[in-house]
């Protein structure tokens, strides 16, 4: 079930990492709740991120629908978001389309050596709408009612 992590020393950066514990994607489990949190993310922020180079991830189409069914939609705005987020020319471009879980204690994936697809949705989450917003994730009015009654008491 995804869940909050909340930071220790927060700063002025995020103040909470919302979290899948199973991975969402190609060939993974993409149990519900993981899948309705990451098509949150992705749907927030489809064509309201733009790069130094003014490319936006997104497209001409609709955003993923936040359904909890991890489909081909999904996996591909997963794919597109990575592209976006990874093919910075210091970042090298990998693309699986999954949205590992966050291992206790790392930020970088082993396999790809970038920072984990989730830490990058949540920080572009929080740098696009604000951390006071990325805070109270759970006041937007397209959260899945389903998240709210399990991730918050």
């Amino acid at each position: 079930m995804a869940h909050v992590k909340l930071r220790e020393d927060p700063g002025t950066g995020i103040r909470a990492v919302y979290l899948v514990d199973a991975a969402v994607g190609r060939g993974s489990l993409n149990r519900r709740d993981d899948v309705l949190l990451v098509q949150f993310f992705l749907n927030a922020l489809w064509n309201k991120l733009t790069d130094k180079a003014n490319k936006k991830f997104g497209g001409p189409g609709a955003a993923p629908a936040i359904d909890g069914i991890c489909g081909s939609i999904t996996i591909g705005a997963i794919e597109a978001f990575q592209r976006w987020y990874w093919e910075q020319p210091a970042r090298g471009g990998f693309t699986d389309g999954r949205v590992e879980p966050l291992p206790p204690g790392q930020v970088l994936g082993p396999r790809h050596h970038h920072v984990y697809t989730i830490i990058g949705l949540n920080v572009n989450f929080g740098f696009t709408f604000g951390v006071d917003r990325h805070a109270r994730i759970a006041k937007e009015p397209n959260f899945p009612m389903e998240l709210k009654q399990k991730l918050f008491v």
